[in-house]
């Protein structure tokens, strides 16, 4: 299913639901949605309402959204820091290093 080129705001809060909604719940918030929201009569509203389903239905999905929305600056601060760049742009080299010391 496409998903509209628009970004949606909170999808817990489109659908009325709390972070830690279950599978179960946020199922029932879509489906009351679409009652209040048909296709027909308010589309916008439907596409958001759709957008927001379909990334909360997805565990994989849901979960990364959690992860990267609580701190959306810190995600790259928190990967460069641990990083050591004469080791992992170097190429082949140190891993080839490790290979034959085994």
């Amino acid at each position: 299913m496409k998903l509209s080129a628009l970004p949606i705001p909170d999808p817990y809060a489109v659908l009325g639901l709390g972070p830690g909604a279950e599978d179960e719940q946020i199922r029932a918030a879509y489906l009351a949605k679409l009652k209040q929201f048909p296709p027909d009569r308010s589309p916008a509203e439907f596409e958001q309402v759709r957008d927001a389903y379909e990334l909360l239905r997805d565990r994989r999905r849901r979960a990364q959204h959690t992860l990267f929305s609580v701190n959306p600056e810190a995600r790259l601060e928190s990967l460069l820091d641990n990083m050591d760049s004469d080791r992992q742009f170097a190429g082949p080299g140190p891993w080839l290093a490790v290979l034959k010391e085994r």
